[in-house]
């Protein structure tokens, strides 16, 4: 049987990535292991692999899976960077981040509607927005059937 394909296994549980690599080295061209999530997108930009299997718990009393969901959510990882070895610019939320300072430069209210087409204009998705928008501690105000972010309070680092 050819051997066909690259795969990344990341995995906190060294019987795991053991395992796994022994099961797929018969078929798999090559195959890396990381035991730490913060090593994948240094890798994922250096490397294209074909397959990539993300633990989604990595502390060990983990089972709901966030945490598998926060690499990929932080990072906002699309499916072409993933597989194929498109390296991120930056972290999305941090990207989101910059364009609200940018914003509330010149601006105390923006309409809520203008800020979300205006980041995916630039490739930020409104999940983003709004994990920068909560982490930022920026509040909403209706004006009359509108959304607005109050944006006079934002202080950058």
């Amino acid at each position: 049987m050819m051997k066909r394909g690259k795969i990344l296994i990341v995995d906190d549980n060294e019987d795991i990535l053991f395992t796994l690599k022994m099961l797929l080295r018969p078929i798999a061209e090559s195959i890396t292991t990381l035991n730490d999530p913060r090593e994948l997108l240094p890798i994922i930009s250096r490397t294209r692999f074909d397959v990539i299997l993300l633990d989604m718990n990595f502390r060990q009393d983990a089972v709901s899976g966030k945490e598998g969901f926060h690499w990929l959510g932080d990072y906002e990882i699309t499916a072409d960077e993933l597989l194929g070895g498109i390296t991120p610019k930056a972290n999305k939320k941090e990207r989101a981040k910059q364009l609200i300072y940018e914003l509330a430069e010149t601006n105390s209210v923006v309409k809520s509607e203008d800020i979300v087409n205006l980041a995916e204009e630039k490739g930020i998705s409104k999940r983003t927005l709004e994990n920068a928008k909560k982490e930022l501690g920026i509040k909403g105000k209706r004006i009359g059937e509108s959304w607005y972010w109050k944006l006079d309070e934002i202080v950058k680092p």
